[in-house]
């Protein structure tokens, strides 16, 4: 399980984003409606079902996918600095991830797309066939982050936004747009490698450091989400487990026993 406490001291969390917790955000955004629901009766719990509300349903699937992303981002080793929660503007607005290394500065927008097909033909994105505007809000969030950055080191830092979907059926590319790539949670680590190197070490470390200072992200909300809490989140994924391997039991049980009754049935 990823491990969400980041530094134990709460005086470096206040000071850097280096310790800022992945999915800090939809975390605090699942818990807090979580804390609105009724709790599950002791029949629900038997017979597994969910612990979610329909309100931290989303939230709660949207941090799962950032964990993951962050977990296949520790894949890249010591030549890049990964942000999380990363916040650029006064709405709450935040970069899931951003990514700083040999090949440049990357806004990573985690999307949870389970068995969809994603396709990409220049400026237009679709799921199943339908186009979404996720390339605009990609470009807007790099966009974002470029200004900030180039403000706070006085260098010019391009940051390209990136799409990473998670569990996605397919993700299909023709002509991808220069300031925006897209892929999958289980390409995104090398994808990343894979990028020509564009910044020295020395940039990296400078520009990495500028970044995870909370002053550079001027207007923001610098600060954890109220309501964000590792131990309940954890807690919360454990009951989330046992009901699925409950609803399995269940499931096999009454497999097995309607397999029964037709031998018996038809055996007689």
């Amino acid at each position: 399980m990823t491990d969400l406490r980041g530094s134990n001291s709460a005086t470096a969390a206040a000071a850097s984003l280096r310790a800022q917790p992945a999915a800090a955000s939809v975390i605090a955004t699942c818990l807090n409606a979580q804390a609105e629901s009724r709790p599950r009766s002791i029949i629900g719990r038997a017979f597994g079902a969910s612990p979610l509300s329909e309100a931290s349903r989303r939230p709660y699937v949207a941090a799962i996918g950032e964990l993951h992303v962050a977990s296949e981002l520790e894949k890249l080793g010591a030549d890049w600095v990964i942000l999380h929660d990363v916040p650029v503007g006064e709405r709450g607005k935040v970069i899931d991830h951003l990514a700083i290394g040999p090949a440049g500065v990357f806004a990573l927008e985690v999307e949870h797309r389970p068995a969809d097909a994603i396709a990409v033909r220049g400026e237009l994105l679709t799921i199943n066939g339908v186009a979404r505007p996720h390339l605009v809000t990609s470009r807007d969030l790099a966009t974002e982050a470029a200004v900030n950055l180039t403000r706070a080191t006085g260098l010019n830092v391009p940051a390209r936004g990136l799409i990473v979907f998670v569990a996605p059926q397919s993700v299909s590319t023709r002509d991808e747009p220069d300031d925006v790539g897209v892929t999958s949670d289980r390409a995104v680590h090398k994808w990343l490698a894979d990028r020509e190197p564009t910044l020295s070490a020395t940039q990296v470390a400078m520009i990495a450091a500028a970044a995870a200072d909370r002053s550079t992200w001027r207007g923001a909300i610098a600060r954890r989400a109220p309501g964000f809490n590792a131990d309940a989140f954890d807690a919360l994924r454990v009951e989330v487990q046992r009901a699925w391997l409950a609803r399995g039991f269940w499931g096999t049980a009454i497999i097995a026993a309607a397999a029964i009754a037709a031998v018996q049935l038809f055996g007689a």
